[in-house]
């Protein structure tokens, strides 16, 4: 596979912190910014041509900023450029880019040739037809000793700020994007940080000169929302921009040489580490929230990784010079390896450093170099963690460098659509203290209920336009149980603090009194429907065993289904006497209990669950079972009516059991959970 070059600086360590850390820019753009500026026109791809892929979503536009950036490099090509990205799912594109001059005008190179192009026309139609923005990123990097450039650059910044307006005007882009990148420094005036003065008075005078609604973005360093005397104000920007587009990555050249690495030359690390390492996403995003508003926050992930021969086949093993691969060459290290790959060599490892965040890295030996190669990189596991962060930390987004790098690849979409899509988890709200567990009646009526912080049952009603709670009383333990089998009726279980069962149920407009069922219940309850005025209660017994409590129309009646269970159990109907109960067997896997209305079966479904299970069903047959597993993220398996399906990872950052429901004629589960936050969350899922 082929990458392109990168040199790998040496960078000092300061005493004390540093500020505009060297290690902290990001490597990568510096490069792509030089390339964009001068590579000839026509021919231009930033990796070798990948096999056709072809994107995916879903309906509706994306829950958060999902912000990536266009190379006019290969702005149009039909693998890696626009044309085979998925519009639907991103709110806003950046043109990188038009280079600024020494006197503050945009230079006359390839990027503007691209620029004043029909590819602009053509990028400019396929995303205002889907609602995305398209702002133009002005570049301006400079690093060299006293950044003579960047000083000039700012000296020049009126003339600056009147032609990227200009250009906003007349091509009918949405705003604007600054990528100025240097250090801080006097630039020889008696101002020691004439360069941080000077760029936020650039962007204050952007905004000025804006039309009214043009959206203005700037890049800034992962370490500048902590560092006082950097090149980037973050605190006195924030005034002028809608959002820091955080560049959280090249962290590898920051790490190497810090604890727990402590490498004395480069060594091989994730990039953009979600924790573990001195530098990381999770910590980047504390400080930028803590500096400004988490809405102005947009966290920056690679799409790309690097790679380097190695001595030997180890985590973080020392590298000379690296190559950078876009996602879709390092996807396809292992299946569509260039010459010279050694058959059988090839494995792929996940990160121990940060085992939270998954970061990927793999080894092969290639014989035409000869050397072991180690490569660091985002998959779609490492990427969603981060997603999971930006929605966790409730940032306003996620960028990317960038779209060109990922080109069409459908894994990249779906989980971009899993977790800021139409369907992605949203904050319901409300502080609870147990699982929550819904009901539906109607395609407009949905009904979560979930203990409070009080101990007593709260219920939180959707009728088709904002969510509202009741309180419901009792004094309550663990997930409580609901169930609708008509309009306008609701049966309400809890396991009490004195280990009975307990029913409370609602008809047409009216709550009636709690209600005694009687046991000796070590679990919360789920119920079920099966036909109306038919209801199924199940609880684990002092044995531990499965227990159905059921409801014929005129009483209740206990029984012993069998099984030993180590969870609360999970229930539903997927037709006339059909009954399927999900719980967690001793080995921590996922059992299914089935009632085919004369007998029950059990069936071994896998698996490794950190909680209860809750299962839907959306079509006669089908069901979809959802559990947390033990990394705390939503786990799906789904069954069409013949045959189950894969474990699949829904992500999140979940605390307990999942409740889902599918309303009537719905083709999506909705599930609920209580977030990290203690809050309701919701999310769609389409179902099997």
């Amino acid at each position: 596979m082929t990458g392109f070059y990168l040199s790998v600086a040496q960078p000092a360590e300061a005493a004390g912190p540093a500020s505009d850390d060297p290690v902290v820019r990001p490597v990568e753009m510096q490069r792509a910014g030089q390339q964009v500026a001068h590579a000839p026109l026509g021919t231009l791809r930033p990796f070798e041509a990948p096999r056709p892929r072809f994107a995916v979503g879903g309906s509706g536009g994306p829950q958060r900023e999902t912000f990536g950036f266009a190379l006019a490099s290969s702005l149009s090509d039909p693998t890696v450029g626009y044309p085979s990205w998925n519009f639907g799912l991103l709110s806003t594109v950046a043109f990188f880019g038009l280079h600024v001059n020494d006197d503050g005008t945009l230079a006359a190179d390839s990027g503007m040739s691209v620029w004043n192009s029909s590819e602009l026309t053509g990028l400019l139609t396929a995303a205002h037809s889907s609602g995305t923005k398209v702002v133009l990123t002005i570049i301006l990097q400079d690093f060299a000793t006293g950044t003579p450039h960047m000083c000039s650059g700012l000296a020049h910044a009126a003339t600056t700020v009147g032609s990227a307006v200009a250009q906003l005007k007349a091509k009918g882009v949405d705003g604007v994007n600054v990528d100025y990148e240097g250090e801080n420094g006097s630039c020889g005036t008696s101002d020691p940080s004439f360069a941080r003065h000077a760029f936020t008075s650039l962007v204050a005078s952007l905004r000025s000169g804006l039309p009214t609604g043009s959206y203005l973005s700037v890049d800034s360093y992962a370490s500048s929302a902590a560092d006082p005397a950097g090149f980037f104000d973050i605190t006195g920007l924030a005034s002028s921009t809608d959002s820091f587009f955080v560049m959280a990555y090249d962290l590898d050249y920051s790490n190497y040489h810090r604890s727990p690495l402590n490498c004395s030359s480069y060594c091989l690390g994730p990039t953009a580490p979600l924790s573990g390492y001195y530098y990381n996403d999770t910590t980047t995003a504390s400080q930028y929230v803590a500096a400004v508003s988490a809405s102005k926050v947009i966290l920056g992930v690679p799409y790309y990784g690097r790679k380097a021969c190695v001595g030997s086949a180890n985590s973080n093993a020392y590298a000379g010079a690296t190559l950078a691969d876009s996602y879709l060459d390092a996807s396809q290290e292992g299946t569509n390896p260039g010459p010279g790959f050694y058959p059988g060599s090839f494995v792929a490892h996940r990160d121990a450093i940060d085992a939270a965040g998954q970061e990927r890295w793999d080894t092969w030996y290639n014989s035409s170099i000869p050397c072991t190669r180690e490569l660091y990189w985002d998959d779609v596991v490492s990427l969603g963690n981060k997603y999971d962060l930006v929605n966790s930390d409730n940032l306003r987004g996620v960028g990317i460098w960038n779209l060109n790098y990922g080109g069409g690849a459908t894994e990249l979409w779906r989980e971009l659509d899993l977790k800021f899509g139409a369907g992605a988890a949203r904050r319901v709200g409300g502080v609870i203290t147990s699982g929550p567990d819904p009901a539906a009646w109607g395609t407009a009526r949905t009904d979560v209920f979930a203990r409070g912080t009080e101990g007593g049952l709260w219920d939180a009603t959707w009728s088709g336009g904002t969510w509202s709670w009741a309180f419901l009383g009792g004094r309550i333990q663990g997930d409580p149980a609901a169930v609708s089998w008509g309009t306008n009726r609701l049966d309400v279980f809890v396991r009490g603090v004195d280990n009975a069962l307990w029913h409370r149920a609602f008809y047409i407009d009216t709550w009636f009194p709690w209600e005694k069922l009687g046991g000796v219940i070590t679990s919360a309850p789920d119920a079920v429907s099966w036909s109306p005025g038919r209801l199924g209660v199940f609880v684990s017994g002092s044995e531990h065993g499965l227990w159905q409590v059921a409801w014929d129309g005129n009483s209740w009646t206990w029984s012993f289904v069998g099984g030993r269970i180590t969870s609360d159990p999970g229930a539903v109907s997927s037709g006339m006497n059909h009954i399927d109960v999900f719980v967690r067997g001793n080995e921590n896997g996922l059992w299914q209990a089935s009632w085919n209305g004369a007998a029950w079966t059990w069936n071994f479904l896998g698996g490794v669950l950190g909680a209860g299970p809750d299962a839907s069903s959306c079509a006669l047959g089908h069901l979809d079972v959802f559990a947390v597993g033990v990394d705390q993220k939503l786990w799906r398996r789904g069954f069409n009516g013949s045959s189950w399906g894969a474990w699949e990872s829904l992500g999140n950052q979940w605390t307990i059991g999942p409740g889902a429901v599918c309303a009537s004629g719905a083709s999506t589960a909705s599930v609920f959970e209580r977030g990290t936050d203690g809050a309701l969350w919701q999310m769609s899922v389409p179902a099997s």
